[in-house]
């Protein structure tokens, strides 16, 4: 009865949350012991209740009406999830920040992230999420959205972006609610990229 209560708890908390959130074992410790947690997801898993992601994740799919099937969280997301599991700072390498800002249209099987974290390789669904060891200090640019356009951009280099690139970067901007504000409060941007930024944002503005 009380594991029964607990797996209540569980999926209450859950579904406080968006279809796709992706949960781990650390969210629910203060309902359960360890050992009473691990065996009261399970259960929800075996029972349909909830899907595991991974080894210790899990989420409520979402339903596609388009697709006529589940949705699984995105490979960047279980990516985060495991930093944020293993309580590492992670930023995405070049590539894949090209990918998330959609300035590279090529679809990938593997994704990169630079990590204070071990080197550490994933397989997920048909993707490889790749963690790689960097010296580097963490990116002091916030949010995590604006450090991956900011690395994108860099990578793509200055020279070419054109009318096509405008509209990506736009069209990002405005999916991750980067605003002016969001821009002033980051001062340690490039100039050429914080003005291609400013000029899209004025533009929005202005319509």
């Amino acid at each position: 009865m009380i594991n029964k209560t607990i797996e209540q708890q569980i999926l209450k908390r859950i579904d406080k949350e968006k279809k796709g959130t992706i949960f781990i074992n650390a969210d629910f410790l203060d309902l359960a012991e360890s050992n009473t947690l691990r065996k009261s997801l399970k259960r929800l898993v075996d029972e349909g209740m909830i899907t595991r992601i991974m080894d210790g994740m899990y989420a409520k799919l979402e339903y596609s009406n388009i697709l006529k099937k589940q949705i699984f969280p995105s490979p960047i997301n279980v990516a985060h999830t495991l930093a944020r599991k293993f309580n590492w700072s992670i930023y995405p390498s070049k590539n894949t920040a090209l990918n998330i800002t959609g300035l590279s249209t090529q679809i990938s099987n593997a994704y990169e992230f630079l990590s204070d974290g071990p080197y550490r390789k994933y397989k997920y669904l048909n993707t490889q999420i790749n963690f790689k060891k960097s010296a580097n200090k963490k990116i002091k640019i916030n949010p995590e959205s604006l450090a991956t356009l900011i690395i994108a951009l860099d990578a793509y280099g200055k020279d070419k972006i054109k009318d096509r690139e405008i509209n990506i970067v736009d069209t990002y901007l405005n999916e991750n609610n980067i605003t002016e504000n969001t821009l002033e409060q980051n001062k340690t941007i490039p100039e050429w990229m914080y003005t291609v930024i400013k000029n899209i944002l004025k533009k929005d503005k202005q319509l």
